[in-house]
């Protein structure tokens, strides 16, 4: 990373304000959850707004934030292609998948499984999403305290520390229902940070910068593959952008317990679908905004390559514009943003990951009287474990760090597919445990060692993890083991 200077003392200031509103705003909109359910369900009463806020501020973490200017201030606007495919995935999830865990009491999204395939698999299900979260979202912790190390010259341990405890202080208390509420304002500040650095970029340019990045061919939305192996092998085309962005959001918001647990939140299938479209739209102007940020820059810096910028990677140079341009207080406000964006993610996990341990992994737990002290008790377990491994990476150029940022690509396929084969087959169990570890086993090889373009990866397991059940059933029939 290259280095910058510091923040002024008003910066410094209005970071800590902010995060100090994050915690008692926090403790406040949680309420005092009386049982298990209601800390990790909310029992319903949150608006469906509100959940939508909340599942697009989940799924936009740091890396998102200063990842996607960069995206654009290298490119043009073609990453949008995938986001097209988000909103449709999220229809289909609407229509086809929700209903599902709208039937009888669904305290997680795997206890569609436990009904379908039994409490074993139940169990095994979560704990391939317990260790995808732990994996991507540990290392989205590690991430989120690169620019802050950066910025404010903390060392890794103490800035991821902070984010961590400060994160864990309002979801400890209020669980799930604090969680969305701050959500909500997170997504506020760093969609004001976003249009603020559009508007402030603008108003030093003497011309409009549109005109300029047409002419660039920056503003480039669709493109179309030029053989048939580059629908496969390049990830911004709008055959393999579109359906991988489908499926990879029917996987992320329609079997992944993260986004699935704001959903049951909404109380009702009514009100749970206006959420996921919603959250679909809201995403899809969100994704514009933050491009926008990284054409903005280009336009403010002329167009000069990253290494004539003194930085050694694209995603710096948001990070280098609040830092060199913005007039301080506000520039403090924008690196807020950025802790927004980290505590959003983290604290959803946690809510997440505690949850689905108690009610998937050990239900027995639910059902003991002191079932409120031992959520929170997890709560505090996953921080933990979160901190643990963030702070075990050293460096960015460790290639775990590219592992734990892809690791959905491992099992989503294989949730989906799972999904799919207990909603529409009569598959037994059997049959769906072969499925799994084929298709998780055969996800490592296609990451690995094929040179398949990151967008087909759902679509991929999805039709392993079918065809592996559908032979898996018919072995099993033809030797009389079903």
């Amino acid at each position: 990373m290259a280095e910058f200077t510091g923040l002024a003392t008003l910066d410094l200031l209005v970071i800590l304000l902010y995060l100090l509103l994050c915690v008692v705003i926090g403790l406040k909109a949680g309420g005092r959850p009386s049982d298990s359910t209601s800390y990790f369900k909310t029992d319903g009463k949150v608006p469906w707004w509100a959940v939508s806020f909340s599942v697009v501020a989940t799924e936009t973490s740091m890396l998102t934030v200063i990842s996607i200017p960069a995206v654009a201030y290298l490119g043009s606007l073609v990453f949008l292609q995938i986001v097209f495919g988000y909103v449709l995935g999220r229809i289909v999830i609407a229509w086809l998948i929700l209903p599902y865990y709208f039937k009888g009491e669904q305290k997680t999204a795997y206890s569609f499984f436990g009904e379908r395939f039994g409490p074993g698999f139940q169990r095994l299900i979560s704990l391939v999403f317990l260790l995808t979260r732990l994996l991507a979202d540990g290392v989205r912790l590690f991430a989120a305290a690169i620019p802050i190390k950066v910025i404010t010259g903390l060392d890794y341990p103490v800035s991821i520390s902070i984010i961590a405890a400060l994160t864990l202080a309002y979801t400890y208390y209020g669980g799930l229902k604090s969680v969305i509420w701050i959500d909500v304002l997170q997504l506020c500040v760093y969609t004001f940070g976003g249009a603020f650095v559009i508007w402030f970029a603008g108003t030093q340019l003497v011309d409009p910068f549109l005109p300029h990045l047409a002419n660039a061919g920056k503003l480039q939305v669709i493109v179309w593959p030029d053989s048939l192996s580059a629908v496969f092998t390049t990830p911004y085309n709008i055959i393999g952008a579109m359906l991988g962005g489908m499926f990879l959001s029917m996987a992320s918001h329609g079997v992944d317990h993260l986004m699935v647990q704001r959903l049951l939140a909404c109380g009702e299938l009514r009100k749970a679908r206006t959420a996921i479209v919603a959250s679909g739209v809201m995403v899809l102007f969100q994704f514009i905004l933050f491009l926008f940020v990284g054409m903005a820059i280009y336009a403010y810096y002329q167009g000069l390559p990253i290494t004539a910028l003194g930085l050694t990677q694209a995603d710096e140079v948001l990070l280098k514009f609040i830092n060199e341009e913005i007039p301080a207080g506000i520039a403090g406000l924008l690196i807020a943003g950025l802790f927004a964006a980290a505590m959003s993610t983290l604290s959803s996990s946690l809510s997440a990951l505690s949850s689905s341990t108690l009610f998937d992994v050990v239900p027995a737990l639910s059902e003991r009287p002191d079932s409120m002290t031992i959520s929170r008790g997890l709560t505090l377990l996953w921080t933990v474990a979160f901190i643990f491994f963030a702070i075990s990476f050293t460096s960015t150029d460790n290639p775990v760090i590219e592992l734990g940022l892809a690791i959905a690509g491992f099992t989503y396929g294989a949730l989906l597919g799972a999904f799919f084969i207990g909603r529409f087959t009569d598959y037994n169990r059997l049959s769906a445990i072969i499925a799994l570890i084929v298709c998780v086993s055969s996800m490592v090889a296609v990451i690995f060692l094929g040179n398949i373009a990151y967008p087909w990866y759902t679509l991929i397991g999805v039709s392993i993890f079918i065809l592996t059940a559908a032979l898996a059933e018919q072995m099993l029939k033809l030797t009389g083991r079903i």
